[in-house]
């Protein structure tokens, strides 16, 4: 049988980021932090990307999994967890 997530249904805030890269160039981004029942925070998603064929959907999808792994304390590479710190 496996194990309920805690962490299923969790607060989220939304913050819109403007990225500022190279002469003028701009990228809109809106990034949802996620927090649970005693407002620690869980994980971090990139929910709007702004322009579309720029190459960050899949490293900002790969970067919110990895970030919320080492939130969680586990290993960002492969999601196991880390040993005590």
């Amino acid at each position: 049988m496996a194990a309920l997530n805690p962490h299923r249904r969790l607060r989220s805030e939304t913050t819109d980021l403007t990225l500022r890269l190279g002469k003028g160039g701009a990228h809109r981004l809106s990034v949802s932090f996620a927090y649970d029942g005693a407002g620690i925070l869980r994980e971090i998603a990139f929910v709007g990307r702004g322009k579309i064929g720029h190459g960050l959907d899949d490293m900002l999808r790969e970067l919110g999994i990895q970030l919320s792994r080492a939130i969680q304390r586990r290993d960002p590479d492969t999601g196991r967890a880390s040993g005590p710190t």
